[in-house]
C-alpha cells in the first residue's frame, strides 16, 4: 500500500474539521514554527547585508577628549564630554554615532603605533578609516579658574580629507549650558551639524563628577567586598542624582553581566535582571547603538541566538561601524562557526580590541574571546593580557624605584610586543633615573630608527643630551617635538630651561612666559620662570613667579625657602631698587 502526500488544502481541511486530531495539529504547529524561524532568519540576514545601502545617516564619532596639563584629577571631565557629545549627536536622530568605547580604544591604538606624530600624516590615512566615518571630532580642554578653554579639530573623511580647527573659551556654567554652547559652536564651524539640537538633561556638576569618577575606578574582583562596595556606590548614584539614571541603569546592566559570566554556566536569573536594566536605559535614551549591542551580548550569553541576532541588527543599523554587532551576528548564524566567518572577520577588523585586557576592567565583550578562538591569532588573548599586566607592574616598580623588577617587567613586555615603543621608552627612562645617560642614549637611538617622529622618544633624546650637558643638541630635539605638537608642555618647559643654560635669555623668557599663559597651573613652569627672572636681575618678577608657584604647591618647602631667601635679599636692596 503506497502513501500519498497530503495536499495543503486537504491538510488545512483536516486541521479545521478535525481539531481533535493531535498528530495533525502538532505537525502543522511544527511546520509554522520552522517557517517563522526561516522567515525571520532570512529577514535579519537580508537587513544586515543591505544595511550599508539602507543606511542614510552620516557617521560621526568623538575621540577621547584631552584634558591638558595640569589635569588636576579632571579626567572625569574629558570622559563626560566625549560621551555627552556622542549622546547629543545620537539624540538628534540625524547621525550614526560611533561608540565612545570604540573610539577610545582606536585613539589608544593610533597613539601607541605612533601614526599621528607628524602633521602631514593625516588621521584619514590610519586604519580607523575602516569605520567609514564622515566626521571625527577631537576636543582638547583646559579648565582655568571659572573658564574652559577648548580646542576643536574636525576631520573630514570625504574626497578632500581636510581638517578644520578652532579654539574658543567658555564659561564654567552648568553642564547643560556648557554642552549647549559647544554644540552651537560646532554648528557654526561646520554646516554638516546644522540639524544638531541640544537636549537638556538637567545634569549638575556634582552628579556628573561623582558618576564619572566612579566610572574611572577599576572594576574590583567579582563578589569581593570591594565589588559589593562598587555596586552600592552605583546604587546610591541613582537615588542621589536621578538625572544620571540612564547611565546608571546601563552600567548596572554591565556589572550584572560581568557578575553572571563569572560563573559557568552563566547565571541566567542575573542576566534577566540585566535585561530589565538595559531596557530601562533604552526607554530613557532610545536609538543608542551601545544599548542594543549590550542587549545582543546578553541574549547571546542566554543562548537566545534569534534575539541576539535581532539586537545585533538594530545596533548595526544605528552604527554601521559597529564591529561587536557584526561579531555577535556572525557567531549566531548557522550551525557551525564557519557559517558566520565573513561577519566575524569584518567585525574584528572594525573592533580589533576584543582580546585586549582593559586595565580598568570595563571590557565586557572580552567574554566572547573563548568563542572567537578560531579567528584570533594563537595565544593572542594571553599575549595581550600579559602585556598590559607587565606594563602596569613595571610602572609600579618604577615609581617605587625598584629598578631590577621594573627592568625585568619592561623587557618582558617588549618581547611580547616588539612593535610598540612604550616598553623600550620606559627602559630608557629607567636608565636615566639610574644616571646612566650614555646607555639611555644608545637605546633611544635604536628606538628612533623605528619611530623617528614619536614625540616622547624625541623628548627623552633632548632630556638625555641635557643630562650630558650637550645643550645645543638638547635644544634641537625639544624644538623637533614642538614641530609635531606645539602645545607639548614638557618640551616647552625643557626648551626654556636649555635656552637659559645656553645664555639665550630673551628667547627663554618668551617660551617660559608663553608656557605659563597656556598652562597657568603648571607649578614647575612658574618656578623656572622665577629662576630666569632672578638671573636677569628682575627680583620683583622672580618673587611674583615663585609666589605663584607656592600658591599652587603650598606644601613645597623648597619653593618656600627659596622665596624667603629672595625676600630677604630684596630687603637689603636700596629703596630705589
Amino acid at each position: 500500500m503506497t502513501r500519498r502526500a497530503i495536499s495543503f488544502p486537504k491538510f488545512f481541511f483536516y486541521l479545521v474539521i478535525f481539531p481533535r486530531e493531535l498528530i495533525v495539529k502538532k505537525l502543522f504547529k511544527k511546520f509554522l514554527h520552522k517557517l517563522s524561524i526561516t522567515l525571520l532568519s532570512n529577514l535579519f540576514f537580508g537587513v544586515l547585508v543591505l544595511a550599508p545601502n539602507l543606511q542614510a545617516r552620516e557617521s560621526v564619532g568623538v575621540f577621547s577628549v584631552d584634558v591638558s596639563y595640569p589635569s588636576d584629577s579632571m579626567e572625569w571631565l574629558g570622559l563626560f564630554l566625549q560621551e555627552e557629545i556622542s549622546l547629543q549627536l545620537q539624540l538628534a536622530n540625524h547621525f550614526s554615532v560611533i561608540s565612545p568605547d570604540a573610539l577610545r580604544r582606536w585613539n589608544t591604538r593610533i597613539q601607541e603605533s605612533s601614526q599621528l606624530t607628524s602633521a602631514s600624516n593625516k588621521l584619514q590615512n590610519t586604519k580607523i578609516a575602516l569605520l567609514k566615518p564622515h566626521k571625527l571630532l577631537k576636543f582638547s580642554v583646559q579648565k582655568v579658574l571659572s573658564q574652559l578653554a577648548v580646542s576643536l579639530s574636525i576631520s573630514n573623511f570625504d574626497e578632500n580629507n581636510s581638517t578644520l580647527k578652532s579654539q574658543s573659551t567658555y564659561a564654567w556654567s552648568t553642564p547643560d549650558d556648557l554642552v549647549a554652547a559647544l554644540l552651537r559652536d560646532l554648528k557654526r564651524e561646520d554646516p554638516f551639524f546644522e540639524k544638531l539640537t541640544h537636549f537638556s538633561l538637567g545634569y549638575s556638576w556634582e552628579g556628573v563628577k561623582r558618576f564619572y569618577l566612579w566610572r574611572l575606578k577599576p572594576v574590583p574582583v567579582v563578589n569581593s567586598s570591594a565589588w559589593q562596595v562598587h555596586k552600592e556606590q552605583l546604587e546610591a548614584m541613582l537615588s542621589n542624582f536621578p538625572e544620571m539614571a540612564a547611565l546608571t541603569h546601563f552600567y548596572r546592566a554591565v556589572l550584572l553581566i560581568i557578575e553572571s559570566s563569572s560563573l559557568s554556566p552563566v547565571h541566567v536569573p542575573t542576566l534577566n535582571k540585566a535585561k530589565k536594566e538595559i531596557l530601562t536605559a533604552i526607554k530613557q535614551h532610545p536609538g543608542n547603538a551601545e544599548h542594543h549591542t549590550l542587549l545582543s551580548l546578553l541574549h547571546y550569553l542566554r543562548n537566545d541566538p534569534l534575539f541576539a541576532k535581532q539586537e545585533a541588527n538594530i545596533a548595526y543599523q544605528l552604527n554601521p561601524g559597529n564591529g561587536i554587532a557584526l561579531i555577535i551576528y556572525g557567531l549566531t548564524i548557522g550551525k557551525t562557526p564557519q557559517d558566520g566567518d565573513t561577519y566575524v572577520k569584518k567585525g574584528l577588523r572594525l573592533y580589533p580590541f576584543v582580546a585586549d585586557q582593559s586595565p580598568d576592567g570595563w571590557q565586557v565583550y572580552q567574554i566572547l574571546v573563548r568563542d572567537l578562538a578560531p579567528w584570533l591569532l594563537p595565544d593572542a588573548v594571553h599575549k595581550s593580557v600579559n602585556y598590559k599586566l607587565l606594563m602596569q607592574t613595571g610602572q609600579q616598580d618604577y615609581d617605587a624605584r625598584r629598578w631590577k623588577e621594573a627592568r625585568q617587567a619592561f623587557e618582558d613586555a617588549s618581547r611580547l610586543e616588539p612593535s610598540l615603543a612604550e616598553p623600550q621608552l620606559f627602559l630608557a627612562k629607567l636608565l636615566l633615573a639610574q644616571q646612566d645617560a650614555a646607555s639611555a642614549l644608545q637605546l633611544l637611538a635604536k628606538l628612533k630608527k623605528q619611530f623617528s617622529k614619536h614625540p616622547e622618544i624625541n623628548l627623552y633624546f633632548g632630556y638625555t643630551y641635557e643630562k650630558l650637558k650637550q645643550y645645543q643638541k638638547a635644544e634641537k630635539y625639544y624644538r623637533l617635538v614642538l614641530q609635531f605638537n606645539p602645545e607639548h608642555h614638557k618640551a616647552l618647559l625643557r626648551l626654556g630651561a636649555v635656552l637659559v643654560k645656553l645664555g639665550k635669555h630673551g628667547e627663554a623668557r618668551s617660551f617660559l612666559e608663553s608656557l605659563t599663559r597656556k598652562f597657568p597651573l603648571y607649578t614647575v613652569a612658574w618656578w623656572n620662570l622665577g629662576i630666569l627672572y632672578y638671573q636677569l636681575g628682575e627680583l620683583g618678577l622672580a618673587e611674583s613667579a615663585w609666589q605663584h608657584s607656592l600658591r599652587l604647591e603650598p606644601d613645597n618647602n623648597h619653593i618656600r625657602l627659596r622665596l624667603e631667601q629672595l625676600r630677604e635679599e630684596i630687603s637689603y636692596l636700596p629703596a630705589s631698587q
